[in-house]
């Protein structure tokens, strides 16, 4: 063969070509058929918060029991604080501090049990209640099956509930007694008194002329109206104070960045009203019956929840009015006695974050004591996993501190000893 007479530039044009060819054809085959080995993680910063982050990383997924065919919850939104183990406290002390799980399964309505240290809490998929120990032992507490409850009220002595359900039924069950009583379906938002031999509740009856603030007995005997609430249901809270003299409180607008509270006295009594540093209110009563905690919102916090105490009853009522310098809700805190208070803080809030709590739901919690005599607040723990803590309880003997996650509604407990 005679290579002196090939066209040796057309020849190399061509076999170019057919390499370009191949190259390309090798990166589509690269990018849409075939998965990485590795993915590399982009880690966002993230806003300053109440404290400084930490470098985080997943929690591995969790299994239920009791029948739950031994299906793997994936935690997505659960991550775990990285820490060298001696970084973390087995006791809360202001650092990164141990977890331990008590109950996979989700647990709602939890309570503390009569002897101060277990737990009482409600499965919803399989309509039981529990007690619950610092073990993780779990005891029924009774054998009825009470499937979607909504809502549980629970008496001040842990023997008896009412139970809400979507379709707008009510129970009344005394768990020592084994006894059930239905209530009327146009009463809602339950309350009982500190000695549990009374309820208040709103009569949502279909008429708005005939919706009242009311009282009774807990199987609904001796009912008594003490305050018509027409369409106005969304701005009485129903909750009966520790002392018995307060059955319901009512909101309203005052000044641009104040709310006026009235309460609702069980014998028609006229209390002082008491002006409160703005909206969106929600109030838990100390264990002392003669102050309140509350959340509130305004212009000047960005309107995110700002924390406060003030006292509410007689002539203090109104006096005493504090900031507690947290940022957070009022129903993420517990109280242990009538002077300490535990509370569930988020690590940062975004602006207007009380008008939509919701925003709150996929944002770690900071654990704060409160010394409520001085106002003093203690930073004691960051939990070992990012938990958005929805309901907390603190033992009597100031031990253990209980928690759910809104990720997965498990049980978990922190030491606080």
């Amino acid at each position: 063969m005679n290579f002196s007479n090939l066209d040796w530039r057309k020849i190399g044009l061509i076999a170019g070509f057919i390499i370009v060819i191949i190259a390309v054809a090798y990166l589509l085959y690269f990018l849409f058929f075939t998965t990485p080995d590795e993915q590399i993680i982009i880690e966002e910063e993230t806003p300053d918060g109440q404290l400084p982050d930490t470098q985080r990383g997943e929690q591995p997924g969790i299994t239920t029991d009791e029948g739950a065919e031994n299906k793997q919850i994936i935690a997505e939104k659960v991550i775990k604080i990285q820490a060298e183990q001696s970084e973390i406290d087995f006791v809360a002390q202001g650092g990164i501090t141990s977890v331990n799980d008590l109950d996979y399964n989700i647990n709602q309505g939890i309570i503390l049990a009569k002897n101060g240290n277990d737990l009482i809490s409600y499965n919803p998929g399989q309509g039981k209640f529990y007690t619950i120990d610092n073990s993780g032992n779990k005891f029924e507490l009774t054998d009825k099956v009470y499937p979607e409850v909504e809502k549980i009220a629970w008496s001040a002595q842990k023997d008896s509930a009412i139970l809400e359900f979507p379709d707008g039924s009510n129970i009344y069950y005394n768990f020592e007694e084994d006894r059930q009583v239905t209530l009327p379906k146009d009463w809602a938002e339950f309350n009982f008194n500190k000695s549990g031999d009374q309820i208040a509740y709103k009569d949502m009856n279909q008429i708005e002329d005939y919706r009242f603030i009311g009282i009774a007995n807990p199987d609904g005997s001796g009912i008594k109206y003490l305050e018509s609430i027409g369409g106005g249901e969304n701005d009485f809270d129903v909750d009966f104070s520790p002392t018995g003299q307060v059955v319901a409180t009512y909101n309203q607008g005052s000044t641009k960045n104040t709310t006026r509270m009235y309460l609702v006295g069980k014998y028609g009594e006229e209390f002082v009203p008491i002006e409160l540093q703005g909206y969106g209110v929600e109030t838990q009563w100390v264990p002392d019956g003669k102050r309140l905690i509350y959340s509130a919102h305004n212009e000047y916090s960005e309107h995110k929840p700002e924390l406060y105490i003030v006292n509410a009853l007689g002539g203090d009522a109104g006096s005493g009015h504090q900031s507690l310098g947290l940022q957070t809700w009022a129903d993420k805190c517990t109280f242990q006695n009538t002077t300490t208070m535990y509370c569930a803080v988020p690590k940062e809030l975004p602006y207007g974050a009380d008008y939509f709590p919701e925003l709150a739901d996929e944002i770690a919690d900071y654990i704060y004591r409160v010394d409520l005599e001085t106002g003093v607040k203690t930073f004691i723990a960051e939990p070992e996993y990012a938990y958005t803590i929805d309901q907390m309880q603190v033992s009597e003997d100031g031990e253990s501190l209980f928690f759910t996650d809104k990720a997965t509604q498990s049980l978990h407990t922190i030491k606080l000893k």
